[in-house]
């Protein structure tokens, strides 16, 4: 809590919603992470959002108030349904693979790797890191807030112009 500067409350939401993801177990003294040979939460088969296919690189995954979890093919999906009922939310980190709390994560949207939705939308784990891919495949770094406004601003630009 104090490396990342939350609360108990986040804390607690967080690592519920890593050890119901198989990537951590709670033990009596907190939590520690999973066995290699349990790392690997279950993906499920579509999204729930847009119904594509989900790919473990790009998944997002909303824990909500009932305890139940969504899980979106790609942070685009998980952003256009990431609402006050959402609790918190893990998102694939693209480079490692390894699931990241997405209000500290970074978005690179419209880069030149597109492997789902449009506009692609790709999870790091920390600015740095996205900002490094942009340089080598464009797009624009932002991080959860302003990512989710822009991913709904571009999906209101496209029902208003569709075809374009």
């Amino acid at each position: 809590m104090e490396h990342f500067g939350i609360s108990v409350a986040t804390a607690y939401r967080d690592t519920r919603a890593l050890a119901q993801a198989g990537l951590a177990i709670k033990t009596s003294g907190g939590v520690k992470l999973a066995p290699p040979a349990e790392t690997s939460p279950e993906i499920p088969g579509s999204c729930f959002f847009c119904g594509g296919a989900i790919n473990k690189r790009t998944m997002f995954v909303i824990q909500m108030q009932d305890g139940s979890q969504r899980s979106a093919c790609c942070p685009h999906c998980g952003m256009m349904a990431l609402g006050p009922e959402g609790l918190s939310a893990l998102a694939s980190d693209f480079l490692y693979g390894r699931m990241v709390n997405v209000r500290q994560a970074a978005f690179l949207l419209g880069s030149s790797v597109s492997l789902c939705c449009e506009p692609s939308v790709l999870c790091f784990t920390n600015e740095e890191e996205a900002r490094c891919f942009q340089l080598g495949f464009g797009g624009q770094v932002y991080l959860l807030e302003q990512a989710i406004a822009q991913v709904k601003q571009l999906a209101l630009l496209n029902q208003s112009n569709p075809g374009e």
